[in-house]
């Protein structure tokens, strides 16, 4: 995490962890990334957004994916990023919100998120779907 003395620098905060394919590891996952971003000074409302966006990405990837799970989290000028990779090729399904199957998910994370989107051209085999939150305030006018 962070710098090489395990110190993260004030502009740059990132983690990650590894989870295995089981339906329990979406619950874990969540807290993980609350508890990091409390720690990170994010606000309440970011932290928030950002655990039901993790737990429909990770959702998808327990559901609808195979191997390990990575997740990787980054805050970097003002933008947090949260990251789920898994081993399928498989790219989310897009929805309109209306069913409680095929994309309701995904039209969450369109609907909340600053930016979203899914990348099979990563390290490994699979994709890695992702989305972005703004984490500093704008002030008030």
């Amino acid at each position: 995490m962070g710098d090489d003395d395990g110190k993260a620098n004030a502009s740059q905060l990132d983690a990650d962890a590894q989870m295995p394919h089981r339906v329990d590891s979406v619950p874990a996952a969540r807290a993980f990334l609350i508890k990091l971003l409390s720690g990170w000074d994010i606000s309440d409302e970011v932290i928030d957004e950002a655990s039901l966006l993790t737990t429909e990405l990770m959702s998808n990837a327990v559901e609808h994916g195979s191997g390990v799970v990575d997740m990787e989290i980054a805050v970097l000028d003002g933008l947090l990023r949260v990251g789920v990779h898994d081993s399928s090729v498989e790219l989310p399904q897009e929805g309109d919100g209306s069913s409680a199957e095929g994309g309701r998910g995904i039209w969450l994370v369109q609907s909340i998120a600053r930016d979203w989107g899914s990348d099979t051209s990563g390290r490994e085999p699979g994709k890695t779907v992702w989305f972005e939150l703004t984490t500093l305030r704008t002030p008030s006018p």
